[in-house]
C-alpha cells in the first residue's frame, strides 16, 4: 500500500522480505502501521485513508527554499528515502486513461458487470473492467508498462519510450477526450472558456504566460487547412455480410470494426471470436469462417454513368475447396460469380450502368470449407466517358485502400489535447 502511494515500499523489495531483502527505510513506522492496520479490522480502505490524510504525503515536491538545506538533504538522502519532499510519480496507464475519462466528464462509475475492451472508443468504464486476455495483450498496455500477466509482478518498470508519445498525439481515444473535454465548455468569452478549461484540466486557472501561448496557439491552429482526402478513396468501404447463395442474395452489410494499419478485421487479434478470419488488405483478403462472415469490399458510385470493372482472382493453396466470389450490384443483382481453387481468374464487366449511391459489392466466401481461404483480389473500376475508360475517372482498390477517417481536431480541441499531456496531468506531485 505504500508503495502504491510513494513510488517505492518502506522496503524497496516488496517481493522479498527475507533474509535477503533490504531494510525498511523506517522500521518503528513499518511496525506502528502493521499494528494500527490489525486493530482497524484490517481494513485497506481505512489504511489508505490514513496515508493519504497524514502530512508526509501532503508534501509539496518542491526543494526548501533555502538552497543550502537542499543541496544537503541531497547529498544526505539523495533517493528522498527519507520522505523529506513528495517524489513526484508517472501515473500507470490504467490511472491515465482513468483521469483523462473523469476530467473529459465521460468516465461510467457502475459497478460490475462483465469486463471489455479498454481501447474501444465506446467504453468510458473504469480500467479495472478493463479485459486483459494474457496470450493477446494489447499493445498499447505493452509500451506503458503493464505488468506481464502471465508472471508475479511485485513493482513495475516505468520507461520512457517514443512510442508513448506517439500514443498521446496521434491515438483516437486521445482526440476523442479532447472532443468530449471541449464539448463541455461554456459558450463564454475566448478569456472564460480558457480559464474554464484550465480549471477542469489542472484545477487551477492559467497564468499569464499559459494565457498568453493558449492564445497564440488557437490563432495558429485555426489558420491550418484540414487536409483532404483523395476523393477516389472515400468511394471504398470494408465489411462483412450474410450470403446467401441460393437467392442469391446479400444482406446485413457491416463494416468491419478495427484497421491494423494495413488490413480491416474484427479486432486487434486475428482471427476474432466473432468476426473470425474475415479480413480486408488492399491486394486481398480472408473471408470469414462461414456464410454469415463473407468479406465485402463496396464500393459507392459518387455519380450515375457508366463504369467498366477490370480485375484478376487468385487462390493459390492446394488445401481446402477454394473460394468463392461474387460481383453484386445493389440495383442489378449479381453481376458474376464463380468458384477458384489454386488457380488465377480474370474477372471483368466490359461496360455497366450506375446510378449515383449504387454498390457494387465485391464478396468473396469460404465455399463449403474454412481451409487455406486467403486469396489476392484487387478490382480497378474506371468511368466510361463515350464508351472510352482513357478519360474516365479511375477507382483502384490496391492504391485507394484506406483506413479509418483521420479525426481532424479544431483549434480548441488542439489546446484541449495539449493540456491532457502534459506532465502536469501525467504525474502525480
Amino acid at each position: 500500500v505504500w508503495q502504491h502511494h510513494f513510488g517505492a515500499g518502506l522496503v524497496t523489495t516488496p517481493s522479498d522480505f527475507g533474509i535477503r531483502a533490504q531494510p525498511p527505510s523506517h522500521p518503528e513506522l513499518l511496525d506502528w502501521l502493521a499494528g494500527w492496520f490489525m486493530q482497524n479490522g484490517w481494513s485497506t480502505k481505512q489504511l489508505h485513508r490514513l496515508i493519504l490524510l497524514s502530512a508526509v504525503y501532503q508534501q509539496k515536491s518542491a526543494l526548501p527554499l533555502d538552497p543550502q538545506v537542499a543541496a544537503h538533504a541531497l547529498q544526505v538522502d539523495p533517493e528522498n528515502r527519507l520522505l523529506w519532499h513528495q517524489s513526484p510519480h508517472r501515473l500507470t496507464f490504467e490511472e491515465l486513461r482513468d483521469t483523462l475519462l473523469s476530467v473529459s466528464g465521460e468516465l461510467d462509475r457502475r459497478q460490475g458487470g462483465r469486463a471489455s475492451d479498454l481501447m474501444a472508443l465506446s467504453n468510458t468504464r473504469r480500467s479495472i473492467y478493463g479485459l486483459i486476455d494474457r496470450q493477446f495483450l494489447p499493445g498499447v498496455l505493452r509500451v506503458f508498462d503493464f505488468a506481464n500477466p502471465d508472471l508475479h509482478t511485485a513493482e513495475r518498470s516505468e520507461t520512457t519510450v517514443p512510442q508513448q508519445a506517439l500514443f498521446l498525439l496521434n491515438h483516437p481515444f486521445m482526440a476523442t477526450r479532447s472532443r468530449a473535454l471541449v464539448s463541455q465548455l461554456p459558450q463564454a468569452s475566448q478569456d472564460e472558456r480558457m480559464t474554464s478549461l484550465f480549471q477542469t484540466v489542472y484545477q487551477r486557472p492559467p497564468t499569464a504566460d499559459e494565457r498568453l501561448a493558449a492564445n497564440e496557439f488557437l490563432a495558429s491552429a485555426e489558420n491550418e487547412p484540414i487536409p483532404v482526402p483523395p476523393v477516389e478513396s472515400t468511394a471504398w468501404s470494408y465489411g462483412i455480410a450474410k450470403l446467401d447463395p441460393e437467392k442469391p442474395l446479400l444482406t446485413d452489410f457491416e463494416p468491419l470494426p478495427h484497421f491494423t494499419g494495413s488490413a480491416w478485421q474484427g479486432s486487434t487479434q486475428w482471427p476474432d471470436g466473432k468476426y473470425g478470419w474475415a479480413q480486408l488488405t488492399a491486394t486481398g483478403g480472408h473471408p470469414g469462417n462461414d456464410l454469415q462472415h463473407a468479406v465485402v469490399r463496396r464500393w459507392t458510385a459518387p455519380v450515375s454513368g457508366t463504369i467498366s470493372i477490370d480485375s484478376v482472382v487468385k487462390h493459390e493453396p492446394a488445401p481446402g475447396d477454394g473460394i468463392r466470389y461474387w460481383i453484386i450490384s445493389s440495383r442489378q443483382g449479381v453481376l458474376k460469380t464463380e468458384l477458384v481453387h489454386q488457380k488465377e481468374v480474370p474477372v471483368t464487366v466490359p461496360s455497366l450502368p450506375v446510378e449515383a449511391g449504387e454498390t457494387i459489392d465485391f464478396v468473396v466466401d469460404i465455399y463449403q470449407q474454412l481451409n487455406s481461404d486467403q486469396y489476392l483480389w484487387a478490382p480497378k473500376i474506371t468511368a466510361l466517358e463515350g464508351g472510352k475508360p482513357e478519360t474516365g475517372t479511375r477507382w483502384e482498390a490496391e492504391r485507394d485502400f484506406h483506413g479509418p477517417p483521420v479525426m481532424h481536431l479544431k483549434a480548441w480541441e488542439q489546446l484541449a489535447q495539449v493540456l491532457l499531456t502534459s506532465n502536469e496531468l501525467m504525474f502525480v506531485d
